[in-house]
């Protein structure tokens, strides 16, 4: 489930970039020997977990230490991740790849980000702040009720699975649940998600990865 639509706003005194949440995959630039700093701070959510396709290039760092123990991610409560890049490295059996996806399970959401790594150029950005979007009247959310959007959410709650994007063992997996139940009991979707504590933007793309499933 892939920051997102990136509506960006260059800010030449600190080399940063405003995004909001996701509607498209976001493309992050690393260069060699600098960094980029993602934070999540706007949007009030707390990150639960990380991790990289191809892991080859890139480290992650995190404002809180216990995030880099991964055996106790699900305790993590940073709100900036560092990426920097490095040296490639040789893992057996993973074919080298010129991009790589990050995926980040906050308290509240999903993110999905295409990293890159240019070997000319400068440095356009050294930080992005995750904006909390804004709800319009036309959100999917508002538009799905009943047994028939329940399923759908679900349909992408398992695709999202399969995807490895989150698992049963997640906090956010329950909460989903919950909404799917709520959902399926009749609640509004905007009601549900300000029960269990998820955004819309989120239940949107869950919406859309299940109707996917419908057309194939």
């Amino acid at each position: 489930m892939s920051p997102a639509h990136a509506q960006t706003r260059s800010d030449r005194t600190n080399s940063a970039i405003s995004t909001t949440r996701q509607s498209s995959l976001t493309t992050i630039e690393l260069h060699a020997g600098h960094g980029v700093s993602l934070d999540f701070r706007p949007t009030r959510e707390t990150i639960r977990k990380a991790w990289l396709d191809d892991p080859s290039q890139v480290t992650l760092d995190f404002d809180d230490a216990i995030c880099q123990n991964a055996n106790r991610q699900n305790s993590c409560t940073a709100s900036v991740i560092h990426l920097r890049r490095i040296q490639r490295l040789k893992f057996p059996n993973l074919p080298a790849t010129a991009t790589t996806l990050l995926t980040v399970m906050s308290d509240r959401n999903l993110y999905t980000f295409r990293l890159t790594f240019p070997n000319s150029g400068s440095p356009r950005y050294s930080a992005i702040a995750i904006q909390p979007n804004r709800i319009t009247s036309t959100s999917v959310a508002t538009r799905i009720r009943g047994s028939s959007g329940a399923e759908l959410i679900e349909q992408g709650l398992q695709v999202a699975a399969a995807r490895r994007l989150i698992s049963r063992r997640d906090a956010l997996w329950n909460r989903l649940e919950s909404l799917i139940t709520l959902v399926r009991n009749g609640v509004q979707v905007a009601d549900a998600a300000r029960q269990v504590g998820v955004s819309q933007q989120l239940i949107a793309r869950l919406v859309e990865m299940g109707l996917k499933t419908q057309s194939v």
